[in-house]
């Protein structure tokens, strides 16, 4: 499955952006911690401009704080989600605008828990189920009931909180299943989704 969808339009833009044959490294911000489906996508950003070590990730807690350090000078770039449901809050922000926009296909999502737990579907509705919020949609497709839920900042660190031992089930990522070593225990499928690269606004 290609990973990247990147028109040919904002393809130019994109690699305007990350010139060849530069001696400084382009710094990307984007949601961490090590495995959410963000940085996921910006390394398959930076390997589609030919492992140059061009472009070089930048993980920050939140999205929020990915756009203060983009505002700030401190990074280049920022990549966001937009299933991220607060997206409009950047495109609002005057020091900055789109660069490029494209659609990106997420690791597999999944219901994951630690190797040692014993998982039924019936502590779906028994025990609380960590997760960001927005793949949250996904238990009721494909479990048609609400369920108890505690917030995490990336799908990454809803892993993290049960292989801490905080809580028993997440909602999460192939990438971030390996990560914290965790097992899934129900799959729900890839996710396709579009995205936005953000930079600083050049004053025209």
């Amino acid at each position: 499955m290609e990973i990247l969808q990147i028109p040919e339009s904002e393809r130019r833009v994109f690699d305007a952006l990350i010139p060849a044959g530069s001696a400084k490294s382009v710094k990307l911000g984007t949601l961490g911690p090590k495995g959410t489906s963000s940085e996921y996508i910006a390394q398959s950003m930076a390997r589609s401009v030919g492992g140059r070590d061009a472009l070089r990730i930048v993980l920050e807690s939140t999205y929020e704080q990915c756009m203060t350090a983009l505002a700030d000078g401190q990074v280049d770039l920022a990549l966001v989600a937009h299933a991220y449901p607060k997206i409009n809050a950047f495109y609002m922000n005057p020091l900055l605008e789109p660069a490029i926009v494209f659609r990106g296909n997420t690791p597999e999502y999944g219901l994951a828990t630690r190797p040692d737990f014993e998982f039924s579907e019936e502590l779906l509705f028994s025990e609380t189920v960590v997760s960001h919020p927005a793949p949250v949609p996904l238990l009721e497709y494909h479990f048609g009931r609400p369920v108890r839920l505690a917030t995490a900042n990336s799908t990454s660190q809803a892993a993290r909180d049960v292989a801490d031992g905080r809580y028993d089930i997440a909602i999460t990522n192939a990438q971030a299943v390996r990560e914290h070593n965790l097992k899934f225990v129900h799959r729900f499928s890839h996710i396709p989704m579009t995205w936005t690269v953000f930079s600083r606004k050049v004053n025209k």
